[in-house]
């Protein structure tokens, strides 16, 4: 809630001090204005004069514009790439009503050029405290009240909660500790200095650790004594909640179906809205043609480059995994020998990687100039080719091989991950490639990529694309 209030704070402020930038720019581009009606600074400060209605509408344009955006939602305020999109999206629609004023109520007080001055200067103020609050609300928080979460189980699933609780509890619900669900818990899969105790003793457990609220996190317990355990912290005045059998690393996030008056667990939503594949469709089109114009000589250069090292062929074709499950063939500049794939089988003792992926940080295949273009990830341009034909899209979950997913199906919360992500085309980059993601682990990969697809918008996308080119240019490509 503080922190909720401090970012309205800081949005006001923003506004306000937009006006009086939006004064002393138009005081500097005086002669492009049309008309003499720009007030200065300080007659904008005396009291009640025709120039101040307008300014306070656009105040409150802008707090009503960020709140539809939703820019005091939890997610929006604690997401970098989120707060930009709801940004543009405020200013989008400050901008369409200072164009109704502008044309439809004749202010006279206000000129076109000091209209446009206010809604850049207060843009880029509320967009710069915003990203300011992101970086220091993790300091002011802490210091915020706690709610204390006391989760009921102690194996893997509990686990799996925690670390979802640590990551989406936006610093205000912090775990207390786990308590078995019997005496005789069985394998212990979390800490055992954080087991508080039994369920028997929970109301001691409650009060001597402060716990606010239960969650449900073990299938041990019978639906008799889950009626229980319901009745005794109902007496203690605490919320109760479940963790749904059917959340896996896969879905950290559920959604909500309506039947009727009957609400039940949406395990088919994840997928992009509606229009968002025509949208990102056009995009990639109008993207890649621009692309091939500019990058043409270096594409064709590399291409030379790659067939001279070695007398091999330039591209490198993988079969890929693409929506739905459906194989194509992935492009890239080859930077292995030419016999690379019948080595693998050799190699697959050295495999660095968890699950299904296969890498080696030092891998003997990769040839001299196929480091470099690894490194640079030049070796990944090629996949143009594949946005071009409609299999992938520039931003999406990466493509994994074909040979990866073999034996797939035996593990249940991997085989349902795939079956989620490949709901939309894969992607030349992604969360993956603007992560350090040579130490992620497959459950991180897994986050990344269901999290990508739920919060999806266009300026995410935007985002993701900028976020890219510093990677790209660190040399952060795959080794």
């Amino acid at each position: 809630m503080f922190a909720r209030l401090l970012l309205i704070g800081l949005d006001i402020a923003g506004a306000v001090l937009g006006v009086a930038v939006a004064l002393v720019l138009t005081e500097w581009l005086k002669p492009m204005a049309f008309g003499d009606h720009t007030p200065t600074l300080m007659a904008m400060m005396k009291g009640p004069n025709p120039h101040q209605p307008p300014g306070w509408i656009l105040v409150v344009a802008w707090m009503f514009s960020l709140r539809l955006a939703g820019g005091y939602s939890p997610a929006e305020m604690n997401a970098p790439h989120r707060m930009v999109a709801v940004t543009f999206r405020a200013t989008l629609g400050v901008f369409l009503l200072m164009a109704t004023m502008h044309l439809s109520l004749k202010i006279n007080g206000w000129s076109r050029v000091m209209m446009l001055s206010y809604l850049g200067a207060s843009g880029i103020i509320i967009a710069t405290s915003r990203a300011v609050f992101i970086k220091v609300k993790p300091a002011f928080s802490r210091t915020s009240p706690k709610i204390k979460v006391g989760i009921v189980g102690v194996g893997e699933r509990a686990n799996r909660l925690a670390a979802r609780l640590d990551e989406y509890g936006h610093d205000g619900f912090i775990l207390g500790g786990y308590i078995s669900p019997t005496p005789d818990a069985g394998t212990i899969a979390v800490p055992e200095s954080l087991v508080l105790g039994c369920i028997s003793a929970l109301p001691d457990l409650v009060s001597s650790h402060g716990l606010k609220v239960i969650i449900l996190a073990t299938q041990s317990l019978s639906r008799k004594e889950q009626l229980e355990v319901a009745t005794l912290v109902q007496g203690l005045n605490l919320h109760l909640l479940e963790m749904p059998n059917t959340w896996g690393v896969a879905n950290p996030r559920m959604a909500i179906a309506d039947l009727g008056d009957l609400q039940l667990l949406d395990l088919t939503s994840l997928a992009y809205p509606t229009q968002a594949e025509r949208l990102k469709r056009a995009f990639d089109l109008l993207a890649v043609g621009v692309g091939a114009i500019i990058l043409g000589p270096l594409l064709l250069g590399l291409a030379a480059a790659v067939r001279l090292s070695d007398g091999g062929p330039s591209l490198f074709t993988q079969g890929r995994a693409g929506k739905g499950g459906r194989r194509f063939e992935m492009y890239k500049f080859r930077s292995m020998v030419v016999n690379a794939e019948k080595l693998r089988p050799k190699m697959e003792g050295q495999n660095e990687l968890e699950g299904v992926l296969f890498k080696i940080e030092d891998d003997p295949r990769i040839t001299p100039i196929g480091r470099w273009l690894r490194r640079w990830s030049l070796d990944e341009m090629p996949q143009l080719l594949n946005v071009l034909k409609g299999d992938m899209n520039l931003v999406g979950p990466r493509p994994l091989p074909i040979e990866d997913l073999k034996g797939l199906d035996e593990n249940v919360e991997l085989w349902y991950w795939f079956s989620q992500r490949s709901k939309v085309k894969p992607g030349i980059t992604g969360t993956w490639q603007i992560t350090d993601r040579h130490s992620l682990k497959m459950e991180d990969m897994v986050r990344l990529d269901i999290d990508y697809i739920q919060g999806w918008s266009f300026f995410a996308d935007l985002a993701i694309l900028f976020k890219t080119l510093p990677a790209v240019i660190k040399g952060r490509g795959a080794r």
